[in-house]
């Protein structure tokens, strides 16, 4: 039987399932239709069975740079209704920083400021968009994507710089914008969740709070300190057992490469800027909601991040969607989780401001 996007999405809150990992209580997700079984979401297996860019699917070397760049995702889809979109910038040192703005009215709303991923070196614009506008029409909110600089060409820290100037301008021109300045979120996927970490951290002396981080499939470890505890003892493979293989040691290998793209000083990766998991104090991070896939390599070290914010005492809410791979949200329209997860997110923001 084929199921709606709109079935599949309500049928993933229809069954959820809980399991813990120490002190880390994790709301389990589970696939629509095939609660408890095991392996790929059907859609998952297909894509990476039939649709998948041969290019993506094994370790990145500095020959897929533009090739990877060039990469339009086709399976994204715009889920909003009617969210008002324009597009500005603002200058900052040398440079302009483009900017989404996504639902701005003569109303005043919260605002989240959206840091797509890419390993630091990619960026989609039409993803980010309809991204943006679903996370924008769920949450009520302002969002605003930022196109920060990327990497070779911009390396650690100036996307970073970028992102932390933006939530600088947006506090400023509150009023030009029609946001509230105590309600201020990061959103950030993959790396940009790498990111919103950083901003947060470079936010504490400045006149801003940051009210909530919702984080989808972050990159929490750039270093090794994770990767020496990591083996594929941690995933399921009793089906599907080649194509996550290859998923997972793609994505283990290629950090390796995002690594020389992203740092010019390979010591830098002990920083918290660049590994949040090393981040000594967590306790002032705010309300945090953390999603990881089944099938990521970077589930074991986001689990562990929320495992440290438990201990921090941290309000966390973890999210696990079973059957799906890294990045996920990416194909908004064609995997229910997609905008389940963005659903998720606002919803916690919302809860977050209200206490």
């Amino acid at each position: 039987m084929n199921h709606t996007q709109n079935e599949l999405t309500a049928r993933l809150n229809e069954n959820v399932t809980y399991s813990t990992k120490g002190k880390l209580n994790i709301i389990n997700k589970e696939i629509p239709f095939e609660e408890g079984s095991r392996g790929l979401d059907p859609r998952v297996r297909n894509f990476l069975t039939n649709e998948a860019d041969p290019h993506v699917r094994r370790p990145l070397a500095s020959d897929d740079l533009e090739i990877t760049r060039s990469r339009v995702e086709i399976n994204n889809k715009d889920l909003s209704k009617g969210i008002h979109s324009e597009t500005t910038k603002f200058s900052f040192a040398d440079h302009e920083v483009p900017l989404g703005i996504y639902n701005q009215t003569e109303e005043r709303k919260p605002v989240l400021i959206y840091l797509h991923g890419g390993g630091f070196f990619e960026r989609d614009v039409d993803v980010m968009e309809n991204i943006c506008k679903l996370l924008a029409q769920e949450a009520n909110a302002v969002v605003v994507g930022v196109e920060y600089r990327l990497a070779p060409e911009h390396p650690y820290q100036e996307g970073l710089d970028d992102c932390l100037e933006t939530v600088r301008y947006i506090y400023e021109n509150a009023g030009k914008f029609n946001v509230e300045t105590e309600n201020i979120g990061l959103v950030g996927d993959s790396v940009g969740g790498n990111i919103a970490l950083g901003v947060h951290h470079l936010s504490k002396e400045e006149k801003w709070e940051i009210s909530y981080i919702g984080l989808l499939c972050p990159l929490v470890d750039l270093s090794d300190v994770s990767r020496s505890t990591w083996n594929l003892n941690h995933y399921d493979m009793t089906k599907d057992s080649d194509l996550i293989y290859q998923e997972l040691v793609t994505m283990k290998d290629s950090l390796t490469f995002i690594q020389s793209l992203y740092l010019t000083d390979l010591e830098d990766v002990l920083r918290p800027l660049v590994s949040p998991l090393l981040r000594e104090v967590k306790s002032s991070l705010p309300p945090i909601t953390l999603v990881t896939a089944e099938f990521d390599y970077l589930r074991i070290q986001g689990e562990e991040f929320s495992a440290q914010l438990v201990e921090a005492g941290v309000p966390v809410r973890h999210i696990e969607y079973k059957g799906m791979d890294h990045a996920f949200v990416r194909k908004l329209g064609y995997y229910p989780q997609a905008a389940d997860a963005i659903k998720e997110i606002s919803s916690h923001f919302l809860q977050a401001l209200r206490k």
